[in-house]
């Protein structure tokens, strides 16, 4: 794949991702239960891969042992990611899930060290250590009150959901370059619905549909079509033909572009102040930090000097 229609996609991927953390906020405090809305909102993207199944999603060719790491992906990626996240998203601010979020390669940094039994580089060390510093001013958890203490048990949430991801990120690479990306996002969606069926179905049965307002239903229809569907065969495409790490590059811009669509909608009268709190100095300077950890960590080391060919 050419890198200017890669390039393209981690753009598209990053706008999706900004309006998913302001959009999904209002699902997420529309639906009573986080388990039903998790349910209907991978019930939903479930529907839409499967009716491209064949067609422009092509057949499983998984080996037997190949299914079990898929539902393994799923169950990651549903009952898990998505539940942590929606929970999260209900009592933050669309903001801090996109700080959150752009440690993504961060987490992945560590992970695949840990995993290589290898320890990052004084420069990389750097960028985790101003990340992390990064995250500490955004979330504040020096700041009392009620109102924060809220937004501090969503990020919580929030920051679980980004564990999962990053194990997600590290997983999914080694059967994506096997197998077609498409493929794998379609069946471990599906998969992991089917694991979250059972203790979900309870929740959604007795939700009050009728007493959801529009806004929240919105949210859900974007959840399902783009942050679920669309977004997941970009990032599974990109998966497919670069390193975890670059793939990750995404969320470098999510902080700004989150912050900046929230602040729009607010100025257009769309959201009130209060969707767009917390979007300070304080917030930029923590978002400053995690951008430069970030690309401390993505920075590759230079090639050494080639010795000439004696002659």
């Amino acid at each position: 794949m050419r890198r200017g229609l890669l390039y393209l996609l981690m753009g598209m991927h990053v706008l999706f991702a900004a309006a998913t953390y302001v959009l999904g906020r209002h699902a997420a405090r529309g639906f009573e239960s986080a388990a039903a809305l998790t349910l209907a909102r991978s019930l939903g993207s479930s529907l839409l891969l499967a009716s491209l199944l064949g067609t422009l999603i092509p057949r499983p060719r998984f080996a037997r042992r190949e299914w079990a790491f898929v539902a393994g992906l799923g169950i990651l990626l549903v009952p898990l990611n998505q539940y942590f996240f929606l929970i999260g998203l209900r009592d933050t601010v669309p903001g801090h899930p996109a700080v959150i979020y752009a440690m993504t390669p961060v987490g992945v940094l560590l992970l695949q060290s840990a995993l290589d039994r290898r320890r990052p580089g004084r420069a990389k060390t750097l960028g985790v250590l101003a990340a992390l510093a990064g995250v500490l001013i955004v979330l504040r958890p020096w700041v009392h009150g009620p109102r924060f203490a809220e937004i501090r048990r969503g990020d919580l949430w929030i920051l679980l959901g980004l564990v999962i991801w990053v194990v997600y990120t590290v997983a999914a690479r080694p059967l994506l370059r096997k197998h077609d990306a498409r493929t794998v996002t379609a069946w471990s969606m599906i998969l992991g619905t089917l694991v979250l069926l059972p203790p979900a179905a309870g929740p959604l049965a007795r939700t009050d549909f009728p007493a959801i307002p529009v806004r929240a239903w919105i949210g859900l229809a974007w959840l399902a079509a783009v942050t679920s569907t669309v977004m997941m065969l970009l990032w599974n495409r990109m998966l497919r033909h670069l390193e975890p790490v670059e793939v990750a590059i995404c969320a470098n811009a999510q902080p700004a572009a989150t912050a900046l669509l929230a602040w729009a909608l607010a100025a257009l009268g769309v959201e009130t102040p209060a969707e767009t709190l917390d979007l300070g100095p304080l917030y930029w300077l923590g978002t400053a930090l995690v951008i430069l950890g970030v690309t401390l960590v993505q920075r590759r080391p230079k090639a050494p000097p080639v010795a000439p060919a004696p002659e």
